[in-house]
């Protein structure tokens, strides 16, 4: 009897929690979604309209100077006689006014070709606000003077994120431009699993990306030209209300389509000297590539900075060590009298932001490469191992360190008498 009531009760329990288990399924199922923000990119926009600079009448000319807001100069380097160098900027004006006073330019640089990824992000306003990092960011206010840094950490007078509103002149009329666009789609990572709601947003690198892809994509290939994109999937444009200090409701995007006219220079050779660029400077250098010397006008300089660089985890040191990756090794090993710097700054944002305890350079990591210095500054005590073969056959003349950095240098890893400087 008594076993029998025990089973009654155990019976009775199960049910009773199956039923809330339900109907806390239910809840969930219906009323509540997981909201993340992502960024993601679309590169496979093509160009509306291209037009040949050299087919332009004066009238036309004036009509397009008046109307492009985004300005891209791309090397692409397939001569291999330089390096990849992509570069968009956006004009505009900080005012309603509209007065040239008031005209300002902000740009990304990137060394190399960029290829958007994604990067999760926790919040709506850490979306808004974040930036890209693997770029260069330029700001001017006279198109003459450039200020410039690199990554997310600079101060330039512009940040190029989503919370920035660029203004920009249409028919004489004040219109206000801003990066807002995204999209959410629902999807259930198993077949029992609660569905779970994303939302993707984008933000500049994939605008830099589109008009990339497209410049590449399109088929007048090289040379100077204007071309059209449509950038409605990105950005929302209104109209400012002059009279009443507001922007009129109506969002009237489709304009862009007609207006986003990208004034493009496509050209086959590698960018070599920063009087190439449209800022004046190359990785924030404004004397890349230049010198007063004969040796150095038949040369340039490329530095390998923290976010060219690869980083392989070594279960054994339980550690990361330095490598390059396959595409920029044969690049540079295949770009004619060019010297190599490779910069590690142990502290660097970009490292202690990724988590990256950097332990020394990797086996064969730059063997056969022509290196000029090798830089390693960190400010806390630290051991810097460099592997068999990571310098090999590189002719390396420099290695300059922090003083707080002691290397722990393999047999074989370096066969050239070289410079060891502390600083």
């Amino acid at each position: 009897m008594e076993l029998k009531n025990l089973g009654k009760g155990i019976f009775i329990t199960l049910v009773v929690l199956s039923v809330i288990l339900s109907i806390f399924y239910m809840y969930i199922h219906f009323f509540v979604n997981d909201y993340t923000v992502g960024i993601n990119n679309i590169n496979d926009q093509i160009a509306l309209d291209i037009v040949n600079s050299n087919d332009l009448s004066e009238d036309q000319k004036d009509k397009y100077e008046e109307r492009w807001f985004m300005e891209a100069n791309f090397y692409s380097n397939s001569k291999e006689n330089g390096i990849t160098l992509q570069e968009l900027r956006y004009n505009y004006f900080t005012t309603y006014n509209l007065q040239s006073n008031d005209y300002r330019s902000t740009g990304m640089q990137y060394l190399g070709e960029y290829e958007s990824s994604v990067i999760n992000v926790g919040n709506e306003e850490e979306a808004n606000e974040g930036v890209r990092e693997e770029f260069y960011y330029y700001d001017t206010t006279n198109n003459i003077t450039w200020s410039g840094y690199r990554g997310q950490y600079g101060s330039i007078g512009t940040k190029l994120n989503r919370n920035e509103v660029m203004i920009i002149k249409i028919d004489n009329r004040p219109f206000g431009i801003q990066l807002t666009g995204q999209y959410s789609y629902t999807y259930k990572p198993s077949k029992f699993s609660i569905p779970k709601t994303i939302t993707v947003v984008y933000e500049y690198g994939d605008v830099f990306d589109c008009v990339m892809h497209a410049i590449k994509s399109s088929n007048i290939g090289y040379g100077d030209y204007y071309l059209t994109i449509d950038l409605t999937d990105y950005f929302t444009i209104q109209e400012y209300d002059t009279e009443s200090g507001k922007f009129k409701e109506d969002n009237v995007t489709d304009i862009i389509k007609n207006y986003a006219v990208v004034k493009v220079h496509y050209d086959e050779n590698g960018a070599k000297n920063a009087n190439q660029s449209i800022y004046g400077s190359i990785a924030c250098d404004p004397k890349y590539g230049q010198s007063d010397t004969d040796y150095w006008q038949s040369r340039f300089v490329y530095n390998l900075t923290d976010n060219m660089l690869t980083y392989r985890f070594s279960d054994a040191y339980q550690g990361y060590f330095v490598g390059l990756s396959f595409d920029t090794r044969n690049t540079l090993l295949t770009t004619e009298l060019c010297d190599i710097n490779i910069i590690i700054d142990i502290d660097s944002p970009y490292l202690t932001s990724n988590k990256y305890n950097i332990l020394g350079i990797d086996y064969d990591a730059f063997n056969g490469l022509e290196i000029d210095t090798l830089t390693i500054a960190s400010e806390q005590p630290i051991t810097i191992r460099l592997l068999d073969r990571c310098l090999h056959n590189s002719n390396i003349k420099q290695i300059i360190h922090s003083s707080s950095v002691t290397l722990d240098i393999a047999q074989n890893a370096i066969n050239n008498e070289y410079e060891e400087v502390v600083i």
